[in-house]
């Protein structure tokens, strides 16, 4: 691999810290799905306005929820492991995690005023922003 600028290294570094980060949410998802939604609603309990959401019962969005976390977490490995050669996944990454962010902000604002949505939305649309942030400047680095 060529040598990385000091801003191509910090965007490895982060796509690294995704990896991992999608990867353990990807199977904390899969391994214990309903004790996330248990740990949201007692939150959203305390709290006082937020509704809560009842246990999954059906696997069937459970598995595309995962299905789709091993993309991200495998576009984030991928443009770790070069980020010259794949820093062009880096759109497909924003795409759908920006659709992941606002999906939860329509259900949550048209269907169920529940934490675990507005949390999603700020969580998802947090790691657009933060993505966004390294990448522009690179993109803009490599057309300089």
């Amino acid at each position: 691999m060529a040598e990385l600028t000091s801003k191509q290294n910090n965007y490895r570094v982060l796509m690294l810290l995704l990896f991992w980060l999608f990867l353990i949410a990807g199977l904390t998802f899969y391994i214990v799905p309903n004790h996330i939604i248990s740990v949201f609603n007692a939150v959203s309990e305390k709290i006082g306005y937020f509704q809560s959401i009842p246990p999954n019962m059906e696997k069937f969005y459970l598995d595309l929820a995962v299905a789709f976390m091993a993309c991200v977490t495998a576009i984030a490995y991928l443009i770790s492991k070069d980020v010259l050669k794949n820093l062009n996944l880096t759109p497909v990454l924003i795409v759908g995690k920006t659709t992941s962010s606002l999906i939860s902000l329509l259900s949550f604002i048209l269907y169920q005023k529940a934490l675990l949505y507005l949390s999603n939305f700020v969580i998802d649309g947090s790691i657009v922003l933060i993505v966004l942030a390294f990448y522009l400047p690179l993109k803009k680095e490599q057309h300089t």
